[in-house]
């Protein structure tokens, strides 16, 4: 996971103030809603949603762990991210 906050530090520029958490959830969203859109359509939208507030809840009950809306909501809108690239991607083959 370091890896990847350490890639999206060199990634992310001053002109974008986006947290580099939610970019991380972000692209968690987008490449799980690319490989469940090949397996399910565009339902994958709604799996990548109930595991990103799954995660969400268990952050909630858990010591340690911070539970906020808008890592669902990154999460979220990079599955609708996945999910346009997983269509291009059959309509150019």
């Amino acid at each position: 996971m370091e890896k990847l906050f350490a890639l999206l530090a060199k990634l992310s520029t001053p002109r974008i103030p986006v947290p580099l958490d939610k970019q991380a959830h972000f692209v968690t969203g987008a490449l799980t809603a690319f490989v469940w859109c090949f397996i399910v359509g565009y339902w994958a939208i709604l799996i990548v949603a109930l595991i990103a507030l799954a995660k969400e809840v268990y952050d909630a009950h858990n010591i340690g762990h911070t539970c906020d809306f808008y890592d669902w909501l990154a999460t979220t809108l990079g599955g609708c991210l996945g999910i346009l690239l997983c269509y291009i991607v059959k309509v150019i083959q």
